[in-house]
């Protein structure tokens, strides 16, 4: 698994997660989604391309999970781990009901 270490700050500058826009030299956001809660957090999956190095990378970042929840946006942490990814398709099964016969 590759990884890159990034500063809070080297994410705020390519605009991740709030602000990408690749037209103005920030990064492409790609995916983002509700990853898992905790009690006081919302912690989201946040794919993007760097606008540097034109790789993809998968960051979490974390948001108070109620307007009063001092959450810092990196959870407190000075380096932050992202995973380099790539798309992939992948075929899931899902149950639906049986339509009934008339």
């Amino acid at each position: 698994m590759t990884t890159r270490t990034f500063t809070a700050e080297e994410l705020e500058e390519f605009g991740v997660p709030f602000e990408c826009d690749p037209e103005n030299g920030y990064a492409e956001e790609l995916s983002s989604k509700l990853d898992f809660t905790t009690r006081w957090a919302h912690v989201h999956e946040f794919v993007f391309r760097a606008p540097d190095d034109g790789k993809t990378y998968q960051v979490l970042y974390w948001t108070g999970a109620t307007e009063r929840q001092d959450q810092d946006l990196w959870n407190w942490e000075d380096r932050i781990q992202a995973v380099e990814v790539e798309e992939v398709s992948v075929t899931t099964t899902a149950w639906k009901p049986v339509k009934e016969d008339k």
